[in-house]
């Protein structure tokens, strides 16, 4: 994102073109915001709601200092990088960035996985916290309507590998596999 200050189409901008198709020649998938009718800020707040992982300042100052400003999504963090750095460093943070995110959805999705042996826990993990519930079922549509009827969840996964045994903890039939149940919201 070039900083439009000064005589910046002259000097900014040139420079961030450069760094896009060092980028891309890396293949990082790059968009250069050189709209000129938005605000730095708004333009920062607007990359950011669209979930741009690291954002790329360049301004006058920081081509003085022959380097670019990386801001991070995930931590907020701001680094000031030299241009000669530039590749490397933007590899590397968006690799720890993608990890840290994954890192982060598994530990969220552990934290709200139960599981249900009987019909009687299941509703009970239903009406406390939201996430998901693993429990066992028979595979049957009707009873999967019964279950969405009375708790308002529904299947949202089944594993690849099926694991049957066990009884359904709705019907109490054979189970075929065990699914994870969530309500939406």
């Amino acid at each position: 994102m070039p900083i439009q200050r000064g005589i910046w189409q002259e000097t900014v901008l040139p420079k961030a073109r450069a760094v896009q198709a060092d980028l891309q020649a890396l293949g990082v998938r790059v968009f250069l915001d050189a709209r000129e009718e938005f605000t730095p800020g708004w333009k920062f707040a607007e990359w950011e709601m669209r979930g741009v992982p690291l954002r790329l300042e360049i301004g006058p100052k920081d081509i003085e200092k022959g380097q670019v400003m990386l801001a991070r999504r995930d931590t907020r963090e701001k680094l000031p990088t030299p241009l000669s750095d530039l590749q490397a460093r933007v590899t590397v943070l968006l690799d720890e960035i993608q990890q840290g995110l994954l890192a982060r959805a598994i530990k969220f999705r552990e934290e709200h996985t139960s599981s249900a042996a009987t019909w009687d826990e299941f509703v009970a993990v239903m009406d406390g916290r939201p996430g998901y519930v693993v429990a066992k079922w028979c595979g049957r549509d009707v009873c999967e309507a019964e279950i969405k009827t009375e708790t308002q969840a529904t299947i949202r996964n089944l594993p690849f590998e099926q694991v049957p045994g066990g009884t359904c903890v709705h019907c109490g039939r054979p189970a075929v596999t065990d699914a994870r149940f969530a309500k939406s919201y």
